[in-house]
């Protein structure tokens, strides 16, 4: 169902708007459905995965993975509106004040048909040994991977398409189990995305006396998008209009730490890391974004973890701080996609492990999250100084499993997530 203002003069930014009449209400069974009989979302996931594993003795070994999926979605729902002023009683726009079961609903159409295969690759080599006096545990790998999307759209009654007409409805009539021919659709391509990208790593923990080692490690990833659309004449069904763009990302990740560990049951670590992420989100390139170099990130933690004596019980936590130094934004002046944003988020987190008793297990996890500021932002609904959306300061889980018999174990758990501000809504 949409959603409606109580005051015309409220808005995302102002929601202090007084309504002029809100007396006025229907309360709606949360199990009504005013969409079609005939909407669907059908789907369906096909993959396999090879693995091999060759160890050379038993601290060396690698293992290679190599994964094929092909992912089908055929999403074709309906997007419900307030139809116009001119199909409502008495010929008056939709409102709290007119709003009732005889309130007319429209059912447009809301298409998300696409398919995706993609092939990962991945090799990865462990091992443990001694030189220049210091016991070394490496780590060294390399990955491919390559990914292809593409999206349909349907052909519009003047491109030659057919366009089933979809009836209204009333805010009285849920469930009324009108149903039109999907498949009446003349499905076209509208975009395609295909990716390839490698990376390589290597990463070395040395113990450089009994209690302390230290950490270091680099990452190369390497990767080119391209991205087309397909465009057709409203009036037409032809030429096709290709509209193109290209990615290209060649960037070095670094990471060092720093690891105490005073006997068995304790450890403590210090580490900071780069890490970055890409335009194009969602397998989609543009004129605003293709030349939008990645956004970069620091993250910075110290942590450890707590073992009782007898090892029934783990606990572990951890103090950490990330910021984004360069975060992508919209120019509206130029509307381009900039590197000018900045964001940091601050806070704790905890984790405890173990066993009331032989057959009984918990888990629980804690994290307290008090700074979260844009640092830099554009004018809007995240502006400079704003706690950034879906950013709650409390969230956890608690889970626990019992072992009924041998063979049989049960569990149930919650999550818990407080108060946050809805995204690109930070007044409400």
């Amino acid at each position: 169902m949409p959603w409606r203002r109580p005051a015309a003069n409220q808005s995302t930014t102002d929601p202090s708007g007084s309504p002029a009449s809100a007396t006025t209400t229907l309360p709606l069974d949360p199990s009504a459905y005013y969409g079609m009989a005939s909407d669907r979302n059908a789907g369906q996931a096909t993959h396999f995965t090879l693995t091999h594993t060759h160890r050379f003795d038993r601290d060396n070994e690698i293992t290679t993975k190599v994964r094929k999926g092909a992912y089908e979605r055929d999403q074709r729902a309906s997007a419900l509106r307030f139809a116009a002023a001119a199909s409502q009683p008495g010929g008056v726009a939709a409102s709290l004040a007119t709003f009732g079961p005889n309130t007319v609903i429209s059912r447009g159409t809301n298409l998300k048909i696409q398919n995706l295969d993609n092939l990962y690759a991945q090799t990865d080599f462990s091992g443990k040994f001694e030189s220049l006096g210091f016991r070394h545990e490496l780590q060294a790998g390399a990955d491919f991977a390559q990914e292809e999307k593409v999206v349909y759209g349907a052909f519009s009654a003047a491109q030659g398409g057919v366009v089933p007409t979809k009836p209204t409805t009333t805010v009285g009539s849920a469930n009324d189990g009108a149903w039109i021919d999907e498949s009446l659709r003349t499905l076209r391509e509208t975009s395609r995305y295909k990716s390839k990208g490698y990376g390589m790593y290597v990463q070395d923990l040395v113990q450089v006396t009994p209690h302390w080692k230290v950490l270091g490690g680099l990452r190369y990833d390497n990767l080119t998008g391209d991205y087309s659309t397909y465009t057709i004449p409203n009036n037409a069904a032809g030429p096709v209009t290709t509209t193109s763009y290209r990615m290209k990302v060649s960037e070095v990740s670094k990471r060092v730490g720093v690891l105490y560990q005073p006997n068995d049951l304790h450890s403590y670590h210090f580490s900071a890391a780069t890490s970055f992420n890409t335009s194009g989100d969602a397998y989609s390139l543009g004129a605003t974004n293709v030349d939008t170099p990645p956004e970069q990130s620091i993250n910075i933690e110290f942590g450890g973890k707590l073992d009782s004596a007898d090892r029934q019980w783990t606990t572990r936590f951890a103090v950490f701080r990330s910021t984004k130094l360069h975060e992508r934004n919209t120019d509206p002046l130029v509307n381009l996609v900039t590197l000018s944003g900045k964001r940091h988020v601050a806070g704790a987190e905890v984790d405890v492990t173990g066993r009331i008793t032989p057959k009984w297990e918990v888990f629980g996890s804690y994290m307290w999250m008090p700074v979260a500021n844009i640092d830099e932002g554009v004018a809007g609904s995240e502006g400079k100084g704003t706690r950034p959306s879906l950013t709650p300061y409390h969230s956890g889980t608690v889970w626990s499993t019992y072992q009924l018999t041998p063979k049989l174990r049960v569990g149930g758990g919650l999550n818990f997530r407080g108060r946050q501000t809805p995204n690109r809504n930070p007044g409400w």
